[in-house]
């Protein structure tokens, strides 16, 4: 019985945790394709303040799209790491038209230093073919040739980096660390019941 109640607050916390996560709206994050031949680095930083090139800010938040447009001249772009020196406001989300798909967050918004990654899409150099492009099947998620970065609701003066081709290391599931949170909470009702019974039996005794 006690077994049976105790799967069933897990569940509880589970349900109202994914509930809490899935009401979030920003920042958010994407990739497009776009027009203009200014070699891609590797990585861009930007300073969210209405004075940066592409920024633009409203009542503290801000919206970036790169006033230029990137390309690589060879190899492929497989994702994209995209990290802030300050929290953020609720949580990380993917920008509308973004053409990669899958978001990991490895870092969430509320901390110091947040970071997600975007993947599950391939940039190509403007003129295939190229060794890497031979072996990949083209799918709605691919850029040939130019591309731009979006990042929506931003804090004001924060800094943000978009580096690509970083390996994504593998985040701490959400539901792991909900579920030790919930049979801790459980533990520590169970110890401040027996510490009453035990007061309750000295004082009849």
């Amino acid at each position: 019985m006690k077994f049976t109640r105790l799967l069933v607050l897990v569940a509880v916390v589970l349900a109202f945790a994914g509930v809490a996560l899935a009401d979030t709206v920003d920042p958010a994050i994407g990739v497009k394709g776009g027009t203009g031949t200014t070699d891609w680095t590797g990585s861009t930083t930007v300073f969210f303040d209405p004075s940066t090139p592409g920024v633009t800010c409203v009542e503290g938040s801000c919206s970036y799209t790169s006033p230029i447009s990137f390309k690589i001249a060879e190899g492929t772009i497989t994702d994209f790491a995209y990290s802030f020196d300050r929290s953020q406001n609720i949580a990380f989300t993917k920008a509308a038209g973004n053409v990669f798909p899958i978001l990991t967050i490895i870092h969430d918004v509320n901390t110091d230093n947040p970071l997600a990654f975007l993947s599950g899409g391939i940039i190509l150099p403007p003129a295939p073919p190229c060794i890497e492009c031979e072996t990949f099947d083209s799918t709605a998620n691919t850029i040939v040739g130019d591309f731009v970065l979006e990042m929506d609701g931003v804090i004001e003066g924060t800094t943000g980096t978009v580096t690509s081709n970083v390996p994504i290391p593998a985040p701490e599931p959400a539901s792991v660390v909900l579920l030790i949170s919930g049979l801790g909470v459980l533990g520590l009702r169970k110890l401040r019941r027996k510490l009453r019974r035990s007061k309750q039996t000295v004082s009849l005794a």
